[in-house]
């Protein structure tokens, strides 16, 4: 596509002409030819451009003469070659000092020699190179497009680039995994640094699924591998699209399927069989419910994550070959796994990568107890939904809470669908505590949380609430008169206990309208 500065020096029309300065960029690649007069404004040149001008203006301008090099490194060009003998009869050696120091290769051409001589020379090989790129890139292109028919996917596709630079590739989805790695790479350090490596985003309709990248030793790498690199980048974005597409299939056909267990709707065995084996999801065993939800409310932004959740979840899930069930609804995810050790490490993994990756989007996870058949997960999928809900006052993300570890609120299970059957359980015990509190300005309901926190040990208890024994004794008078409960019984403590429980799910889960 372009040839450089030393390639350009020794071409046969540019044998008359001599370097002067700026040797250390003669690797400078020449992307067009220049010529211009009167350079008025540098900043319309561009980079890589080749300019041959014969300095008019500059004679006898000081301010312009010390300005004309920096200029046009700030442009980035390859280089310049000014035509002594009309304009300027030599070249300045304040040019020559600047031409170095940026590494602005300053080449100096003959009055004998025609600007149309000069250009055509560079100009002619550039073109060749470029009919030759096309070739070329035609053919990769052929390659590429057999290999990503080929059936192999993204890894056929790596492959084949690997095959056709020489050069070790490596895919990284969006979310950091590394998907596929083909060729050799570095075994050593000093290794390493000889390594040019250039890495190319894989886009498509402004989704970003990752990154490829391919290295190779420095003094190997070729132009027409970043033609390679770019048409493989190409096919990998058109394999994630396809992807896309067919795994926005499998979730609609999973999702329809858990929609259907969670709402109870009978299945004989046949019925399920049949669908399980579709799926690739085992029938048989028990299985565990995870609900999950992104703390967001913004309900574009809440669609968004959910299906950066769902695709780590899948990336975790291909990585150990575990097969799940998916149903999205509009406020959580609800997965289905087969119930061992492999589907909580992935729960676990989940949470972890997802504080990684969004920091600033906690995630929470409920997950439920067992169960023994897969008609059941509509149960199932109530506790993990109850412990998703429960999630803020009882884990620290990016835990998992699970049902059976709720701390004894799993109990209150059966009366968190409504603020009524909460209240019955606690109103009866705490409201003349919570009167008492009100008129008297006392801390009776205080006292006693803290109480049966340290479980009766009365020292304990008035260090927590800094008062007195004798006031906490008094104070223990009073509620146990006004609840009826007496607190050395074990049976009518945990009643209490219970009673604050439920009392504190219910601010929860129904806190007062402003």
């Amino acid at each position: 596509m372009s040839i450089t500065i030393r390639e350009a020096l020794q071409l046969p029309d540019m044998v008359q002409t001599r370097l002067i300065a700026g040797a250390g960029g003669l690797g400078n690649p020449i992307r067009w030819v220049t010529i211009v007069e009167v350079l008025e404004d540098p900043s319309r040149l561009q980079e890589g451009e080749f300019l041959i001008t014969t300095g008019f203006g500059l004679d006898g301008d000081e301010k312009r003469l010390a300005s004309f090099i920096p200029s046009l490194a700030k442009q980035n060009l390859s280089g310049v070659a000014i035509h002594t003998g009309f304009y300027l009869r030599e070249i300045p050696e304040e040019f020559v000092r600047q031409a170095d120091h940026y590494r602005l290769p300053l080449i100096e051409i003959p009055v004998e020699i025609n600007f149309s001589t000069i250009t055509k020379a560079i100009l002619q090989p550039i073109m060749n190179r470029q009919f030759e790129t096309l070739a070329y890139s035609q053919a990769i292109h052929n390659q590429m497009i057999e290999a990503a028919l080929s059936k192999g996917g993204l890894a056929a596709i790596v492959k084949e680039l690997a095959k056709l630079t020489g050069g070790a590739v490596k895919l990284v989805d969006a979310l950091g995994f590394e998907v596929v790695q083909h060729g050799n790479r570095p075994l050593d350090q000093a290794e390493e640094e000889k390594e040019s490596a250039h890495a190319v985003a894989i886009r498509a309709s402004r989704e970003h699924f990752g990154s490829l990248t391919l290295s190779k030793p420095k003094h190997l790498w070729k132009e027409l591998d970043d033609v390679a690199l770019q048409h493989a980048a190409t096919l990998c974005a058109l394999e994630y699209v396809k992807e896309r597409a067919v795994s926005a299939t499998e979730w609609r056909l999973k999702g329809d399927f858990v929609e259907e267990l969670l709402n109870g709707k009978e299945m004989n065995e046949s019925e399920l069989e049949s669908r399980c084996r579709m799926l690739g999801y085992p029938l048989h065993g028990r299985h565990l419910v995870a609900a999950v939800r992104v703390d967001v409310t913004d309900a574009f932004a809440a669609s968004e994550l959910h299906q950066n959740a769902i695709t780590l979840m899948r990336r975790l899930c291909d990585r150990q070959q575990r097969s799940y069930l998916l149903r999205e609804r509009p406020h959580s995810l609800y997965f289905v796994f087969p119930d061992d050790r492999t589907s909580l490490l992935l729960l676990e993994q989940f949470a972890s990568r997802w504080a990684q990756l969004h920091p600033e989007q906690p995630v929470h996870v409920g997950v439920s107890n067992p169960c023994e058949q897969l008609t059941d997960v509509n149960r199932a999928a109530e506790q993990a939904l109850f412990a998703l809900q429960a999630y803020p006052f009882l884990a620290v993300s990016p835990s998992l809470l699970r049902y059976s570890e709720m701390q004894g609120y799993q109990f209150l299970f059966p009366y968190h669908r409504s603020q009524e059957s909460l209240m019955g359980l606690w109103k009866p015990l705490l409201d003349p505590l919570i009167r008492y509190d009100t008129k008297h300005n006392q801390q009776l309901l205080e006292t006693l949380d803290v109480y049966l926190q340290h479980n009766g040990n009365g020292l304990q208890t008035s260090q927590a609430l800094f008062i007195h024994r004798h006031t906490l004794k008094y104070r223990i008078t009073q509620i146990e008169d006004k609840t009826g409960c007496r607190l050395e019984d074990a049976h009518q403590r945990w009643q209490l206990h219970l009673a604050l429980m439920a009392r504190r799910l219910q601010q929860h889960l129904y806190p007062p309208q402003s």
